[in-house]
């Protein structure tokens, strides 16, 4: 079942499922849906189901926000029919329900037992004669003692076991307690020459959640939520068809030079298994667990991305962004979206670097670039406003039309207060245009 079709992009027309472990989208490979679209962020947001089988849509980004029906949103339960847009990438909601497991078929009934008669019922009149009838009252006598015999056996057994039965099942609820219970811990420790990067998940039997990070640059960060029942029952349900409980040893090799370690331990409705990587290439199966811890730390703990990121790994997406934002720049005159491109992408850079202390020299860099390019952005913005106002006076309506669309170019960010201006005028002159 298809949840989402590009109505707008490079791939109009593709339907695209959301599965049921969620799907985050950005320009990064390493997401799940990679837009090809240079107005998107490295890591912009993620499609996911809740507990209760709705369809969400959550924003990772600070600096471009994801909008639903034009206006932007961290977090949204989305509707068929709505419109959610990503940079230049917009996508239509054509369905919201979570594709059901299909439903165990219903156990046949086990066949009757033949029916025994304890004497109860009335005799049948004999077809015989007398003798037969003679026979048939004896008959019913020992029945009746046997009867009478079998009712005190039971009754002697039901006394005996009672209390063996009530011990049992006062031990037997806790167990069913044991049996619904749910924890893990999940270590992750990346090491170079230049530093150590740390992150530690706890889930406790009582449903409390903590995150913990920390690297030798004196970046910690600790966080605690309690979960909902709902949230962990889902957690518990992608858990166990993740193939974790299946994977029997370590995978543990020496590498120089290099210190990637996982160390993931669930315990789930009375399993356990714990599985550690070490320089090695993680199993699809405890990829897949991984994934779904991490996805939990993003949608309870509400932890940024780049926080679950080493410092080497944040540089480089700085450094990415700033190059972007370097080379729409150096374009600004080839067309005016490029000046908004460049902030953005100044932005982003500074986004992944905002966590490092002390801040380094790129972080510098990037917001002198955003700033100047911030103020173009500015200046051009009142020199294209002022020849629309003016071709408007002139009832020049056609020269007011060339410049407005040149000012939505220019400024294409809903959540800047300039872009309901440009709106409003635009309107305007359609109306004198038709």
């Amino acid at each position: 079942m298809s949840h989402l079709i590009i109505e707008q992009g490079k791939e109009v027309g593709r339907e695209i499922t959301v599965p049921p472990s969620g799907m985050k989208f950005g320009r990064s490979p390493a997401n799940d849906l990679v837009l090809d679209d240079e107005a998107v962020m490295l890591f912009q947001g993620r499609f996911f189901f809740k507990s209760d089988g709705t369809l969400w849509v959550t924003d990772f980004s600070a600096a471009e926000k994801t909008t639903v029906g034009g206006e932007p949103i961290d977090e949204y339960a989305l509707s068929v029919g709505e419109l959610v847009e990503v940079g230049a990438t917009a996508f239509r909601i054509i369905a919201t329900n979570q594709e059901a497991e299909p439903a165990a078929k219903p156990a046949a009934p086990e066949p009757a037992d033949d029916e025994i008669d304890l004497g109860f019922k009335p005799a049948s009149k004999p077809k015989g004669g007398g003798g037969k009838a003679e026979r048939t009252k004896k008959q019913s006598l020992i029945h009746r003692v046997l009867q009478v015999l079998i009712v005190m056996l039971v009754l002697l057994v039901i006394a005996v076991a009672a209390p063996e039965l009530m011990k049992l099942n006062s031990k037997a609820a806790p167990a069913e307690e044991q049996q619904k219970s749910l924890s893990f811990t999940y270590e992750c420790v990346r090491g170079s020459y230049k530093n150590i990067f740390r992150y530690y998940l706890e889930l406790t039997p009582d449903g409390m959640a903590s995150v913990q990070i920390d690297d030798l640059r004196n970046r910690h960060i600790e966080k605690f939520v309690e979960v909902s029942p709902e949230a962990l029952e889902t957690l518990s349900r992608r858990l166990a068809g993740s193939g974790f409980f299946d994977i029997e040893r370590d995978y543990v090799i020496d590498a120089p030079n290099a210190y990637e370690y996982y160390d993931v331990a669930i315990y789930r409705n009375g399993r356990f298994n714990q599985v550690r990587v070490l320089n090695k290439e993680r199993p699809k199966d405890f990829d897949h667990t991984v994934t779904i811890l991490e996805d939990f730390v993003f949608s309870e703990l509400d932890v940024p991305f780049t926080l679950l990121e080493d410092e080497e790994t944040l540089m480089r997406l700085a450094a990415e962004a700033y190059k972007l934002g370097e080379a729409r720049f150096t374009e600004r005159d080839v067309r005016p979206g490029n000046l908004a491109q460049a902030v953005k992408h100044y932005k982003e850079s500074m986004v992944y670097l905002e966590t490092l202390e002390p801040k380094p020299e790129l972080y510098t860099r990037a917001k002198q670039g955003m700033e100047q390019a911030a103020a173009e952005q500015d200046g051009r913005y009142k020199d294209y406003k002022f020849n629309a106002d003016r071709a408007m006076r002139l009832g020049d309506w056609r020269e007011a039309e060339k410049q407005l669309r040149m000012l939505a170019e220019l400024i294409p960010d809903r959540n800047d207060e300039r872009y309901e201006t440009i709106s409003s005028k635009q309107l305007e002159v359609e109306e004198h245009l038709r």
